[in-house]
């Protein structure tokens, strides 16, 4: 298994810990088995930045979709899920409690939150956004 599957992994695993009821994929979907949703995609690679030394530093997008477009109250979950203080909601606190992902790397933390708001997937319209996430890792 690839060092950035298996840091994937562990970025679903600890999203699903840290936040109640988050269906999480490694791998792009075409719909969705219940809400809140995540997909983790890796990001664009600097090889030279990835594997200099003894280290790699991998960039995650998590696309995050709480609810169907349709309703008003799915906007304002937005709020509970981007603040890096609420408890089994906010991806930025679920990354922090567990930076290690599941003891898969030596450090993660979330970057930046952003496309905050209504997205499209396939056919279906959500509320959502994209948090950035960058793992440091130790390789031989």
């Amino acid at each position: 298994m690839s060092n950035y599957s298996d840091l994937a992994d562990g970025l679903v695993t600890v999203l699903k810990n840290g936040i109640t009821n988050l269906h999480a994929y490694n791998h792009p979907v075409d719909s969705f088995n219940g809400f809140p949703a995540a997909v983790v995609l890796p990001e664009a690679v600097d090889p030279e930045i990835a594997f200099g030394g003894n280290s790699m530093i991998v960039n995650f997008r998590v696309l995050v979709f709480l609810s169907s477009a349709d309703s008003a109250e799915g906007f304002r979950q937005l709020y509970d899920y981007i603040d890096p203080t609420t408890a089994n909601k906010s991806v930025i606190k679920a990354v922090r409690d567990a930076p290690t992902l599941d003891g898969k790397a030596d450090s993660a933390g979330v970057t930046r939150i952003e496309n905050i708001g209504r997205r499209q997937v396939g056919g279906g319209f959500y509320f959502g956004f994209d948090a950035l996430v960058e793992v440091i890792k130790t390789v031989a």
